[in-house]
């Protein structure tokens, strides 16, 4: 028999009112889940109430996760352990952890360089590597990401334009920070601690067609359930983030993408990462660059910037009704 029990679970303090079912950004999902015969709580995770929360949690057909320890200084150690276990018991959740290693740290837009969408993308797994080869054969502008972060978190752009005389510049995309500039040696120094236990940076290409903002395209499973489109990110010199639109999934602005996404895309990265389609979240996106405006071909029309597959929210109400769907067939 189809457990039809739902588990909503969002970051809280202990003793915390926060509750899934009322907040905004996840009552109207909340609804439709109970208007369709399931039954839905709200969950509040926290590390220290992590060992806690298993056996709880083993009483629900699937748990749906919006928690992002890394948001609070943490790391996702506990969390990914819970729902491991919770997983290997039989209890769906989303998203997987080995889901969010395979396509939600930076290391994908390496991966996929070589797909329609991808670009001039370099990996550095060592600092010594970094030091060697950083930007001995670049030139220009370029943005390093970190291994994994969120908000801008470890997102830089550097330019490398005024090298000859020992001055790099370098903006941190984190809310609040500006632009600094340092001597070559202090910009490697500066960089060194994010090789730390094991981790690594992706270097992209700078892209000036951030001017003309981001299509963020919204999936469930192998599915596109809707678009957001941002305007001018923090990035881009003398502009300030400027606002998110939602569009449902039959938007004819993104139809193009859309049908890129689901006749090729979506299975190449399946192909290069493994993730079979009942692993895919419930909801996840990929925010693509749109380099020009009026052309016909995506590939040459978009360029993808990053893939975010855990802790995706908000996200169009267009979304609600295939998240519901996608639940009902995994469980």
């Amino acid at each position: 028999m189809q457990n039809k029990s739902i588990a909503l679970m969002i970051y809280g303090e202990p003793g915390s009112p926060k509750n899934a079912l009322t907040e905004e950004k996840y009552k109207k999902l909340a609804t439709h889940f109970i208007d369709a015969g399931f039954v839905v709580d709200s969950v509040l995770y926290h590390d220290a109430v992590a060992d806690k929360l298993e056996k709880k949690l083993l009483n629900y057909g699937a748990v749906l996760v919006w928690v992002n320890p890394i948001e609070q200084g943490s790391d996702r150690k506990r969390l990914d352990s819970l729902l491991m276990k919770l997983s290997n018991k039989g209890c769906f959740v989303s998203a997987h952890p080995d889901t969010i290693l395979k396509i939600g740290t930076k290391e994908i837009l390496y991966k996929i360089r070589e797909t329609e969408f991808g670009g001039d993308t370099r990996l550095y797994d060592s600092f010594t590597d970094f030091r060697k080869r950083f930007p001995k054969d670049l030139a220009g502008i370029r943005i390093l990401k970190q291994y994994r972060g969120n908000g801008g978190d470890g997102v830089f752009k550097v330019d490398f334009t005024n090298v000859k005389n020992d001055i790099v510049t370098v903006t941190h995309a984190k809310s609040g920070s500006g632009e600094e500039q340092m001597t070559v040696d202090n910009f490697f120094s500066s960089f060194e601690t994010y090789f730390s236990n094991n981790n690594f940076l992706i270097d992209q290409e700078w892209n000036a067609n951030i001017i003309n903002g981001l299509v963020r395209c919204y999936l469930t499973g192998a599915t596109v359930c809707g678009f957001g489109y941002q305007e001018v990110n923090a990035l881009y010199p003398s502009k300030n983030p400027g606002q998110r639109f939602y569009f449902s999934e039959d938007c004819g602005l993104f139809q193009d993408l859309r049908q890129a996404m689901e006749k090729n895309w979506i299975s190449q990265l399946q192909q290069i990462t493994g993730v079979l389609n009942e692993r895919l979240p419930v909801i996840w996106d990929a925010d693509f660059f749109i380099n020009k405006i009026n052309n016909e071909d995506p590939k040459e029309k978009y360029s993808l910037c990053e893939i975010n597959a855990s802790s995706v929210s908000p996200f169009p109400e267009s979304s609600i009704p295939y998240i519901v769907n996608e639940v009902r067939k995994r469980i």
